[in-house]
């Protein structure tokens, strides 16, 4: 094509600017509109669904489990004079399956069937509930980070194999948390989860946490054994997970003074009971109460709890 000269190249060259101009702007409209047609899901988690659990909740993170300095060094102290009250209710199970495991006849009234434990997780995440660890309620009352509205923290005791098989895959379906107290000596025994299972919970931000090492009956333990049970289950989870372990449920729910101050000086800075103790909060962190997920409840009744 022949190049055209004085005002009528200028106009030509403007044209010529104009045209590619015009083809960029095309370029990013499609590049955006695809990129909008290709993030979308009817699935995919908005922010609201992804679980505060560790290393979520817009926070700088450089310590093990996805915790800043300031967090990890804030879950190893006593809270602050100055600190905040919460209201998160806690909510306990044990089992999730179609079936109790063969663990005695207790198990079928702690084993939460399979059809509904999916309806209370429907429940939670299609009416705006947020799931948050203890690490992150423990976190809020220190003034380190904001509990979203409707918050609820879930927690499984004993490190069953159904809480990784059932009840882990449930839970990041519908994009929720939970803090599992497993019995370090069983680990990997039949019919339990294993370190590389909870490895794996723990990197899709779940929380491992102390059911001591063999589940006795605390408050009738000698010094040492109570010594060694709380420290020693602290211990093997660090070492396996490396991250850190704040929490202990009392074994059956049971405590005393003397299990309290045991646990605080094993390195806890808070523990959970089963009926017994109180409200989580800032005054009574070594007797927190938890509400019963009870087999075949009732979908009504299971929102009372939330309460």
């Amino acid at each position: 094509m022949r190049e055209p000269s004085g005002g009528k190249r200028r106009r030509w060259v403007a044209r010529s600017r104009a045209r590619a101009v015009t083809v960029l702007l095309l370029v990013l409209v499609a590049a955006l509109a695809l990129g909008l047609v290709l993030g979308y899901s009817p699935h995919r988690r908005t922010s609201a669904q992804v679980p505060l659990g560790l290393g979520v909740g817009g926070y700088a993170h450089s310590g093990p489990g996805g915790y800043s300095t300031q967090e990890t060094e804030a879950l190893s102290k006593p809270l602050p004079a100055a600190s905040v009250g919460v209201h998160v209710p806690v909510l306990m199970y044990h089992y999730v399956d179609a079936e109790p495991p063969p663990a005695g006849p207790y198990a079928d009234g702690l084993t939460v069937r399979t059809p509904d434990f999916i309806q209370e997780m429907e429940y939670l995440a299609d009416h705006g509930y947020h799931t948050v660890t203890l690490a992150d309620t423990y976190l809020a009352m220190a003034g380190l980070r904001t509990l979203p509205q409707k918050s609820v923290a879930l927690t499984f005791d004993d490190g069953g194999l159904d809480n990784y098989e059932v009840a882990f895959p449930i839970l990041v379906e519908h994009g929720l948390s939970a803090t599992f107290f497993v019995i370090t000596k069983t680990v990997g025994a039949p019919g339990q989860m294993t370190w590389d299972q909870l490895r794996e919970m723990a990197a899709a931000g779940m929380s491992i946490q102390s059911h001591t090492v063999s589940h006795p009956d605390l408050p009738s333990a000698s010094d040492s054994r109570l010594r060694s049970e709380l420290v020693d289950s602290r211990e093997a989870i660090r070492q396996a997970l490396d991250r850190p372990v704040y929490a202990l449920a009392y074994p059956a729910g049971s405590y005393d003074q003397r299990v309290i101050q045991a646990a605080k000086a094993a390195g806890y800075v808070m523990a959970v009971s089963t009926s017994k103790g109180a409200g989580l909060g800032p005054k009574a962190l070594f007797e927190i109460t938890r509400r019963r997920v009870q087999a075949f409840l009732p979908l009504g009744s299971f929102t009372k709890l939330l309460d």
